[in-house]
């Protein structure tokens, strides 16, 4: 059988008709053919049997040449993202390789330094890739519009507040220091501070949102000059909680933005002769990376939990199975979080 003839055959059979011979979703379908875990061995045979009756291949050169589709999807992200001592971002990208790689799919990653928007024009219109996926968007992200109007299948990690149907993927970011905040306030704590990101991104004015909400529901307001931006790193973590800690009237409660600004929050305690969850309380947002474990803080430390490298691994399947069945329908996930109290809390010192 010659190289063309084969390229024929592979090509009477796409995966909508594979999927309505089977009367299944062309989403299972596709996860079944890469062997997703998710799916049922029985399944997986089933399907796998099917398409080779039908002479269905779905990852053969051949037939993406013959059908314009490209298994291969792009990141677009910041290059001072992959510069960054300590930075989520790894865990993210290996979430995202693990589903790419499990759905023999190709990740081509495009670092930017300026001109973001060139850089999606670029990709979106080069027939290199099926589909996009963009991180930490802002409260009013013009990329979003950008995108839907290119018309490329996107998922986005986190939310924005456009009036645009996208798919994404978040955590509900609102509730990370309204449940800290909260705690603290019932604690018996006033002069609270948080230590939070830019708030031009999304998921850090919804936590702003939620530090006010909590004092609000409680008929109080947030300490002016209390509620800090600063970039999450432990080094900013450790300068902003020493100036904190000097000032005439310190907090007696720290909320960190991250994992790592708490460990500098940790070591600025300590250098101001203090203790940790005794004489100043510390909640952070634990992203559950690998190599930094809040229950190995001393003492250990309270947090809300997320796994990061989880969304990551979410937002590749959204993506991926967008790509494979031509779906229009967004897809939007937000996932709650869950505070564990550990030994880094206690009602304010009395002094």
């Amino acid at each position: 059988m010659t190289k063309l003839k084969r390229l024929q055959e592979g090509c009477r059979v796409d995966l909508r008709m594979l999927a309505d011979r089977l009367s299944l979703s062309q989403a299972t379908v596709s996860r079944a053919l890469s062997g997703h875990p998710a799916i049922k061995s029985a399944t997986r045979e089933r399907v796998a049997s099917a398409a080779r009756e039908l002479g269905y291949s779905p990852n053969s050169k051949a037939r993406g040449l013959a059908t314009g589709r490209t298994e291969a999807i792009g990141l677009v992200f910041p290059l001072e993202r992959l510069l960054l001592a300590q930075t989520n971002f790894v865990e993210v990208l290996s979430g995202i390789s693990d589903v790419i790689t499990r759905r023999n799919y190709a990740l081509l990653m495009s670092p930017f330094s300026d001109d973001e928007e060139a850089v999606l024009r670029r990709l979106a219109s080069s027939g290199t890739i099926g589909g996009l996926i963009i991180t930490r968007p802002r409260v009013d992200d013009p990329r979003i519009s950008l995108l839907h109007g290119l018309g490329i299948p996107f998922v986005v990690h986190g939310r924005s507040d456009v009036d645009i149907p996208y798919s994404y993927v978040d955590i509900d970011n609102r509730a990370v220091f309204e449940k800290s905040a909260g705690l603290l306030l019932d604690l018996g704590h006033r002069r609270i501070a948080s230590l939070n990101a830019d708030l031009k991104f999304r998921y850090a004015a919804a936590r702003a949102t939620g530090f006010e909400a909590a004092h609000r529901s409680r008929g109080l307001n947030p300490v002016p000059g209390l509620s800090v931006q600063t970039p999450m790193t432990e080094q900013s973590g450790y300068e902003q909680a020493i100036r904190l800690l000097s000032s005439a009237e310190p907090p007696t409660a720290i909320l960190s933005g991250s994992i790592f600004m708490a460990q500098g929050v940790y070591r600025a305690i300590r250098e101001k002769g203090l203790r940790p969850g005794r004489d100043v309380s510390v909640v952070a947002h634990d992203d559950q990376l690998r190599g930094i474990k809040a229950n190995e803080f001393d003492p250990p430390l309270s947090a809300t939990e997320s796994s990061v490298r989880k969304a990551g691994e979410r937002l590749a399947e959204i993506l991926i199975d967008r790509v494979d069945t031509g779906a229009a329908e967004p897809v939007t996930e937000i996932w709650p979080v869950e505070l564990i109290v550990r030994g880094s809390i206690a009602p304010p010192p009395r002094h």
